[in-house]
């Protein structure tokens, strides 16, 4: 077997191919199709100017606007998991999910994060809280972190984490 070998031109029109940065970022805008062809568009918190998943959405096509993926999200086209971060997925692709949700719930389990979390009861509560008032902020719950140890978590936030790999925050989208 031969090593092909391309110019630095062709290397770099391919790459630019391959994030969806090598056209103009105009024209009609699908910000489904967008995530579908990078497979899955990473979350991030850090903001400048804007979030960072808005940047990567708006400069492949400068049509979009920020309410544009929780649109998206309400509508149940993607769904958030995490893959080496929190990020959204194409809903297309939650059956494939499924088989990371179960192994990332046993790795919960395993690792003992789940001890002292909440009970199915009262992780339903949670979900039909989201259900009915949207994003929830920790404030939000009772019994908020008392301790100082870096990684204790308090009772809803481990729901929500066990929630959330399981998948069954998946179907419950605020």
């Amino acid at each position: 077997m031969c090593a092909v070998r391309i110019d630095n031109r062709t290397a770099r029109r391919l790459w630019l191919t391959s994030q969806g940065l090598a056209e103009t970022p105009t024209g009609a805008l699908d910000v489904l199709g967008i995530v579908r062809r990078l497979g899955f568009v990473q979350l991030d918190t850090i903001q400048v100017v804007a979030r960072a998943h808005h940047h990567i959405l708006w400069s492949r096509n400068q049509n979009y606007r920020e309410p544009m993926l929780d649109k998206l999200l309400r509508a149940r086209g993607v769904f958030e998991h995490f893959t080496h971060d929190a990020s959204v997925l194409p809903m297309d692709m939650l059956p494939m999910w499924r088989r990371q949700f179960l192994r990332k719930s046993e790795e919960l389990v395993r690792r003992g994060w789940v001890k002292g979390m909440s009970g199915p009861k009262e992780r339903e509560t949670i979900k039909a809280r989201i259900r009915e008032e949207g994003g929830l902020c920790t404030k939000d719950f009772e019994g908020v972190r008392k301790s100082k140890e870096m990684w204790s978590r308090p009772p809803h936030k481990q729901a929500l984490d066990y929630m959330w790999n399981a998948g069954e925050l998946a179907t419950c989208h605020r």
